[in-house]
């Protein structure tokens, strides 16, 4: 008789001790970031002065030229820029956007942007959302 109970109270020890080792563990780790976005917090920890200047020491790859290169003479395709919702103009426009007015600097590829707004996102585009 002695012998039966303690089977389930080792059993149930077991359990715990199985379940315990499962949880998750808190190792101090830092989220990842995410490569498309930029948030307000990163702009003001970077000391940033523009979108553009933001963009540059943050993501630089959101800069880059993508697609196909063009023949004589014509420029590669850049990002198109986007200020809440709107079409804004060319990666330059960037310059005239102060980083304290930012609430989020994403990028979209081609294809993302290209269902969203239409043709003519061959390099992407870069989406401001500024603060309400």
């Amino acid at each position: 008789m002695f012998a039966m109970t303690r089977r389930p109270l080792a059993s149930a020890i077991a359990l715990i001790v199985l379940l315990g080792a499962c949880g998750s563990t808190n190792t101090g780790k830092v989220a990842p970031r995410n490569r498309n976005l930029i948030t307000a917090d990163e702009i003001s920890q970077s000391n940033a002065t523009t979108a553009y200047d933001a963009v540059k020491r943050l993501r630089p790859s959101f800069l880059q030229t993508r697609g196909a290169t063009p023949a004589h003479g014509m420029e590669a395709p850049t990002p198109v820029v986007y200020v809440d919702g709107s079409l804004y103009g060319t990666l330059s426009t960037l310059n005239n956007i102060s980083a304290s007015s930012i609430f989020t600097i994403e990028y979209l590829n081609a294809m993302d942007a290209t269902q969203r707004y239409g043709i003519g996102h061959d390099a992407g585009a870069i989406l401001v959302v500024t603060r309400p």
